[in-house]
């Protein structure tokens, strides 16, 4: 992988999570999406597709390892909102019968809204994380890089706007 190849993809992979969490945050906002828009497990989202894929290449870099932890706080933040907007009612039966379904879905609702401040706070910390990797890449002479990444791992990186893609050339 080349250099540019990283940074392209580490920018492509920045915008779909940025895109992830605007989806989650409309989702809590009552916007209707596909839950799969929004996938709950940080390992199958855009970002985190690079993040175990492709961008394993950089993962002798301590910036790029400092990702994770923010990534998968946010994921595990992530399913406890989305368990609250699509969950099972856990209800006792007493409580079923006698209680007010809307109450209880108006409940929920406040719940998963009140973890989104805290969900946009983990997101900053990641795309910071992010930042700090890009600048070190930027920095870094193009042969060091090379060396870093192992110059050729039979990929060609194919980077479109819609999510990354690898092709074996071999």
């Amino acid at each position: 992988m080349e250099k540019r190849d990283a940074l392209s993809m580490l920018q492509t992979a920045k915008s779909a999570h940025v895109q992830w969490r605007a989806r989650a945050q409309a989702l809590v906002a009552g916007i209707p999406l596909e839950k799969e828009q929004v996938p709950v497990a940080y390992t199958d989202c855009k970002f985190g597709k690079w993040y175990y894929g492709l961008g394993q290449q950089l993962s002798v870099l301590d910036t790029y390892r400092a990702i994770e932890e923010p990534h998968q706080q946010l994921h595990l933040l992530y399913m406890k909102i989305f368990k609250h907007l699509f969950g099972e009612d856990e209800r006792s039966v007493l409580k079923k019968m006698f209680g007010s379904k809307r109450k209880h879905r108006a409940a929920s609702l406040a719940e998963a809204q009140s973890l989104l401040p805290q969900l946009v706070n983990i997101s900053e910390t990641l795309l910071e994380a992010v930042d700090i990797l890009e600048n070190q890449i930027r920095r870094m002479p193009d042969d060091e890089f090379a060396d870093l990444a192992g110059a050729d791992h039979g990929y060609r990186v194919d980077v479109q706007s819609a999510g990354l893609h690898e092709h074996h050339t071999h």
